[in-house]
């Protein structure tokens, strides 16, 4: 395994409330043109040379569930779970602290991001290996409103040189795990969403790769057709 080898941490230690929550309604075991959407999302990783092991952190009642289901896709690369957080950033920081620290690099993945084209990944990958810290993007289409007072508009938001954030978010291992220590000394992450939030709060430098619109999060129950018709489209 080359310096520039990778560990993937995917957290998945969510309730899920969007979607409905619940251990019935694991949107991560929800099946997408064949192949749920954990097996997606871990498989993306799975065989890639670069990957040396992948960190799965979730809550222990889903260990031999999600290990059990996991095993035809991940037959190759170390795999390891571990307890998550209350918090995403939480479950985040568990797993860099139980990351091999030979590993040089590490990527943050979302479970629930069964799509995420080759390229991004191959983008993003390299972009941190040369920068140090990446994160997928898509420039805003959309029209922005900021809500104000009794639901009526404040303002439009000017959107030009805003980007969607997409995952796998990228970074040099240790200098992503010290932001993070860094951080909660200073009780500085409560309100982080992402981990490029933590990368720039430190003065770390993330560049933006090219995300893509097939790479959507699973959220709502409407995402999983979706992402079964476009898992059937790109399919061929």
């Amino acid at each position: 395994m080359s310096e520039a080898a990778f560990t993937v941490i995917i957290p998945a230690a969510g309730s899920g409330s969007r979607f409905g929550g619940g251990v019935q309604a694991d949107k991560l075991l929800e099946d997408v043109a064949g192949h749920t959407v954990l097996q997606r999302a871990v498989g993306l990783f799975a065989d890639r040379g670069d990957v040396a092991e992948i960190i799965i952190v979730t809550q222990p009642d889903r260990f031999d569930v999600y290990r059990e289901h996991l095993a035809a896709t991940v037959k190759n690369t170390s795999l390891l779970m571990i307890g998550g957080g209350r918090e995403r950033w939480e479950s985040v920081l568990f797993g860099l602290r139980a990351a091999k620290a030979n590993y040089q690099f590490v990527a943050i993945h979302d479970a629930a991001r069964p799509l995420t084209p080759r390229h991004v990944i191959d983008e993003a990958f390299a972009a941190a290996i040369k920068f140090g810290g990446s994160v997928p993007g898509l420039p805003e289409p959309a029209t922005l409103k900021r809500m104000g007072e009794n639901v009526l508009v404040a303002e439009t938001v000017d959107r030009r040189g805003l980007y969607q954030a997409q995952t796998p978010q990228c970074f040099h291992r240790e200098k992503l795990l010290q932001a993070y220590e860094a951080l909660l000394k200073q009780n500085k992450l409560a309100d982080v969403t992402d981990d490029a939030q933590v990368f720039e709060r430190v003065g770390l430098a993330v560049r933006i790769t090219a995300g893509s619109a097939l790479n959507l999060k699973v959220t709502r129950r409407e995402d999983v057709t979706l992402a079964a018709a476009l898992a059937k489209e790109t399919s061929g």
